[in-house]
Formats: structure tokens, C-alpha cells, sequence
């Protein structure tokens, strides 16, 4: 048993169960014992590769688009990341500000919402050429101006993992118990929750809940004073959360690049996600006065951009057989051009 998991089970003792929000924040970002908080690598060295893992062109292609959008708002703007990881796509798009387009870098200013002390000080060791741009924030401004923009963010936030009684026509809560050295699931209390899609549902279905990512979203809404909001996540509409049915909802754990059954093997060994409901998401932030914009694929989000470049190519890098390579690892329907859609909610 890891240090870790003993934690947890020195947690679960006093009442029994703790519920699986607690175990997956446990898991994730336990300060220092945590699977986020542990695992600076990403790509083929670690569980699961990102858009930013295939090279620095989805921080170009961004940085093109980011351009054009901090022209048309005009004096000190801002690029706000949160989830930056090590904080290699800041690098990336402030790289290619800087050498592509000089008057939005010099007037942009870089703020990273992170509250974790080792992330920030990974982020400090990627980002230093850039030192004096970047600034890091626990918590989210209060005000913002300018492109808020997060990569794979909403996916790791702690989830309730739900299921539902057909006798009592009613979600409970899972939680997570211990017995001996493992970790077991235990049926904690009923909710007074209803989604609207319950009908017909069978006994024990299982659905998920991010309640911390809805609260995250209403205060980068309500932040926006002017200009964007934007997620790369993968995800559903919540219609679609309740068929066909899943074992354990969209929970899905990976180790070295393959799907786990088991979610509560290896804690703070193996990455815990769940698929964003982008239909509260957008809801959230419509409610805070944004608009939203079509929800695209990442593949017709970026060829939208190269388009864009290719008219444009004294404001872009050449499109050398490593970019073109990149780029099709990016929009490739069974890579990450499909799987992973662009939610953007604007403010002007």
C-alpha cells in the first residue's frame, strides 16, 4: 500500500465511505502523493498524450487565431490559461507571439491560474525565457480582458459518480469504503437531484456529476469584462450521458496509455477523467451574459485556422514536413481531431 492509499483509508475509517468526488480529488491532486501532482510527463513517456505533446504546433496555430482576436479588443490584453500542466502551450503560443506577431506580445499579459506549488513551479522552469510576462493565480481574477483558454482542464475535475434506484425513482451517491488493502465501492444516500432523462432507465444505471467544474466556469464567466472563453475537451451533450448505458458512467481510468477497469486501482498511479457535459457548461456561461459560438470539432477548428495561415504566411511559420505532420496527427478523426471538440463563449 502507497502512501497515498493509506491516507485515503485513514480517511474512509471514522464514517465508513467517503464519496468517490473525495477519493478522485485524493487521487489527483493530493499535494505531492497525487497522479497530477506526480506526473510532470506527458505523450509516449506518460499515460495519455495531448495536443500539446505533439510538438509545438498547436500553440503556433493558436497563437495565429489568438492574434486576430487581441487585435479587434486593442490595448493591454490578456491570454489566461488554468490547467497548464507544465506550462509548455503558454510557451508555445507566447514563442510564436513573439516572433510572429511582436505588437500583441509586447502588449499581452500571461496569467496562469494554478494553485498548486509544484505545478507553478514547473511552469516557472518552461516559461522562464518569457519571465516578467507571466503571472500566476491561485483563484480566478476578478477581472478579465482579453482570451481565457484551457486544454484537457475540464475532464480532471473531481466528479460524483450516481446511481439510480427504478424503486424509488431516485439518484444515490457512490461512495468509496475500505476493506483490508483495497478500496470498494459502498451505495451512500439518495439525492434530490432529477436530470430530466430518467424514464425507463434500469435499475443501478450509472452517470456522472461535476458540480466543481459548472462552479469553475460560472466564475471564469462572470470574470470576462471583454473577449473569449474557450475549452479543448473531450465531452457530451447532456441527452447523450444516458445512452447507451455505462458501466461506470464516462469514469475511465488510464496507465501507460491503456484503459483500466478497475478506477480504484493504483491511486495516484493512473489518471482518473470523465467526460465534460458541455450542455451546462455552455448554460453556465450563457447564464453570465456570454454567447456562444457553434460547438466544432478540434479537426475543422485548427483547418480553419491553416486556411488562415496559408493566406497569411508572413504571419506564420513555414509549413515544413514536421508541421504538416503535426498537423495531421491534430485533425485526424482517430488521433485527436474528432475526439476532442471546441467549446468558445464570447463577450464583447
Amino acid at each position: 500500500m502507497n502512501e497515498l492509499a493509506h491516507l485515503i483509508h485513514k480517511e474512509i475509517r471514522p464514517n465508513g465511505a467517503i464519496s468517490f468526488e473525495q477519493f478522485m480529488e485524493h487521487a489527483l491532486y493530493e499535494p505531492g502523493l497525487g497522479y497530477y501532482e506526480t506526473q510532470r510527463e506527458v505523450g509516449k513517456k506518460g499515460d495519455f498524450f495531448t495536443s500539446v505533446s505533439v510538438g509545438p504546433l498547436f500553440g503556433e496555430l493558436l497563437a495565429f487565431q489568438f492574434a486576430q482576436w487581441l487585435e479587434s479588443i486593442g490595448g493591454s490584453v490578456q491570454l489566461i490559461e488554468a490547467g497548464a500542466h507544465n506550462g509548455q502551450l503558454s510557451c508555445d503560443v507566447l514563442n510564436a507571439l513573439e516572433k510572429w506577431h511582436p505588437n500583441i506580445y509586447r502588449n499581452v499579459s500571461v496569467i496562469i491560474v494554478e494553485p498548486s506549488k509544484q505545478h507553478q513551479q514547473w511552469q516557472a522552469e518552461v516559461l522562464m525565457q518569457h519571465k516578467g510576462k507571466v503571472e500566476w493565480h491561485c483563484e480566478i481574477p476578478k477581472q478579465l480582458c482579453g482570451i481565457f483558454f484551457c486544454n484537457e482542464l475540464l475532464d480532471a475535475f473531481p466528479v460524483q459518480r450516481l446511481g439510480w434506484d427504478a424503486n424509488e425513482k431516485s439518484w444515490f451517491e457512490w461512495g468509496i469504503g475500505s476493506e483490508g488493502e483495497r478500496f470498494v465501492w459502498r451505495r451512500m444516500e439518495n439525492l434530490p437531484i432529477q436530470f430530466g432523462y430518467e424514464e425507463g432507465l434500469p435499475d443501478g444505471y450509472v452517470t456522472v456529476r461535476s458540480t466543481r467544474s459548472e462552479t469553475f466556469w460560472v466564475k471564469v464567466s462572470n470574470a470576462l469584462h471583454q473577449g473569449r472563453v474557450m475549452a479543448f475537451d473531450y465531452g457530451l451533450e447532456s441527452d447523450a450521458f444516458f445512452v447507451p448505458p455505462r458501466k461506470d458512467g464516462t469514469l475511465r481510468a488510464y496507465y501507460r496509455h491503456q484503459i483500466v477497469d478497475n478506477l480504484l486501482a493504483r491511486v495516484g498511479e493512473q489518471d482518473l477523467t470523465a467526460s465534460v457535459n458541455f450542455t451546462t457548461i455552455r448554460n453556465v456561461g450563457e447564464s453570465a451574459g456570454l454567447k456562444s459560438e457553434p460547438m466544432r470539432a478540434q479537426e475543422k477548428f485548427l483547418v480553419n485556422i491553416f486556411e488562415q495561415t496559408l493566406k497569411e504566411p508572413d504571419r506564420f511559420p513555414e509549413w515544413t514536413a514536421k508541421r504538416r505532420r503535426q498537423f495531421q496527427t491534430l485533425i485526424h478523426p482517430e488521433h485527436l481531431g474528432r475526439q476532442f471538440q471546441v467549446l468558445q463563449q464570447v463577450k464583447d
